[in-house]
């Protein structure tokens, strides 16, 4: 039994592998998990329970991340479909996040990417509150008048 504990320690650095709060993340973790107790339960049949919990972690870890990158890439492919309708891809007053983006400092895209890196699970557009919306959609109609 010790000898399982003290491989199930590698599953602590395999978990923080891939990006935090996606698919793939927990698919990591549940995978190396199980990998772990069944290579561990296959192992003790043979007498190598540290050896087979240790192959287990591994192979249930890399068969967790590949399942958790096709569910994110799934979802994805949703999200630019417009299937998602959390992010539908025009909003009540006619733009697109591109149009935001198009709209916004260099200075504001630096506070928007530094937001999305902290929360990579969440889409970009998403991270834009609704008064920096409404202050981006301000701005471009008195580029409009004023410019012409």
């Amino acid at each position: 039994m010790k000898s399982l504990v003290l491989s199930l320690i590698p599953l602590l650095f395999l978990a923080g592998c891939s990006a935090p709060g996606t698919q793939e993340r927990r698919g990591t973790e549940l995978g190396a998990v199980a990998g772990a107790i069944i290579g561990g339960i296959i192992g003790h049949q043979s007498g190598e329970v540290a050896a087979g919990a240790a192959i287990g972690a591994v192979v249930g870890g890399t068969a967790g991340a590949a399942t958790g990158a096709a569910k994110d890439r799934g979802g994805d492919r949703r999200y630019e479909r417009g299937a998602v309708s959390a992010q539908p891809r025009v909003d009540q007053f006619g733009y697109t996040m591109d149009d935001y983006i198009a709209l916004m400092s260099a200075d504001e895209m630096e506070i928007l990417q530094t937001r999305a890196q902290a929360r990579p699970e969440v889409q970009m557009g998403v991270l834009l509150t609704d008064q920096e919306k409404t202050n981006l959609r301000r701005r471009s109609v008195g580029n409009r008048e004023i410019g012409g």
